[in-house]
């Protein structure tokens, strides 16, 4: 839907807050293909409770398994959709709704996280500053070429390159949450950065994950790719410690000491940074310029003192 003035972008944990109100508010909610569970509707709160829930699949099994619907219909989406249209223009449908100059202009004004204000927090340790991770991010996005496939690992921290950094099509994200397990990240932006050579892929880690699959950095500098990697550093398991913490647990086994993730970048023969503010991505501009013939590893220094909000929403009933 990139480029319609009426499209939404994602529905869920990481809808804007235009989006979500938008979608709260509508009076019929048609799900194509998708299948209404508590990551696309927030728990069941992204739906109105006096809206009009359709849903249609292929498979018959997938209808109302996660909530009740008013009319749930058997069907390809895209086969069903033209059947819908064609009978609407049929009996003269004229659809107005949301389709209004007044919300295609708030879309524009407020549809992308990037147009969403925030109070920076931003974070110190010994060694000097630690950046927002979503100033980081914005400030990358900016940065990056259209062109571009963002891969990213799981952890406290995914929510910011799933949310700030825009992609060109929907072949640009690779999200590996199948298993819900950290480390599998740089693996996966590897895969694609060999399959799409003619885009810039971004590895976004945690620590905690880029730690795990660190020996794949060999791989990347052995095949020459142009492979930015992305790590959002908090010294943890982030997810665990926001988790966690506010019970009580201890965190011994979740936290760790400092790493110079740069200098291990650097040891396997990739490019490499420390980013504490966001002068420090001239670095990142330097590489970008090219030639591009190795990997560059950013260690973002990022603050930590909490959570991300959409990981807040994720966990509540956990």
């Amino acid at each position: 839907m990139a480029g319609d003035p009426f499209a939404l972008d994602v529905s869920g944990g990481f809808a804007t807050p235009a989006a979500a109100e938008l979608i709260r508010g509508a009076d019929l909610v048609v799900a194509w293909g998708c299948s209404l569970n508590m990551w696309t509707t927030r728990h069941g709160a992204l739906i109105g409770r006096n809206a009009a829930v359709v849903q249609v699949d292929v498979d018959a099994h997938a209808l109302g398994a996660h909530r009740p619907v008013d009319l749930a219909l058997i069907g390809d989406a895209a086969e069903t959709a033209r059947a819908a249209s064609a009978e609407l223009q049929a009996r003269g449908h004229r659809a107005t709704g949301y389709r209004t100059p007044e919300v295609a202009e708030r879309l524009a004004r407020e549809g992308r996280w990037q147009d969403v204000p925030y109070d920076e927090h931003p974070g110190e340790d010994g060694g000097g500053p630690r950046i927002d991770p979503r100033t980081l991010t914005i400030a990358l996005d900016g940065m990056l070429p259209r062109e571009r496939t963002v891969a990213v690992d799981s952890g406290n921290f995914m929510g910011y390159p799933a949310m700030f950094l825009d992609v060109p099509d929907d072949d640009g994200l690779v999200f590996t949450q199948a298993f819900q397990s950290v480390g599998l990240g740089l693996a996966t932006a590897i895969g694609a950065a060999v399959a799409r050579p003619d885009r810039l892929t971004v590895a976004a880690l945690g620590d905690g994950g880029a730690l795990m699959s660190v020996a794949e950095l060999e791989t990347a500098v052995r095949l020459g790719l142009g492979l930015l990697v992305l790590v959002y550093d908090d010294e943890a398991y982030g997810a665990e410690v926001h988790h966690f913490g506010p019970g009580g647990h201890p965190l011994d086994a979740v936290t760790f000491p400092p790493a110079d993730l740069a200098a291990i970048g650097r040891g396997f023969g990739c490019a490499a940074a420390t980013v504490r503010t966001p002068d420090d991505l001239a670095a990142v501009a330097g590489w970008l310029a090219g030639p591009r013939d190795r990997p560059m590893v950013v260690d973002a220094k990022i603050a930590r003192s909490r959570p991300a909000w959409w990981l807040e929403e994720a966990f509540r009933g956990h």
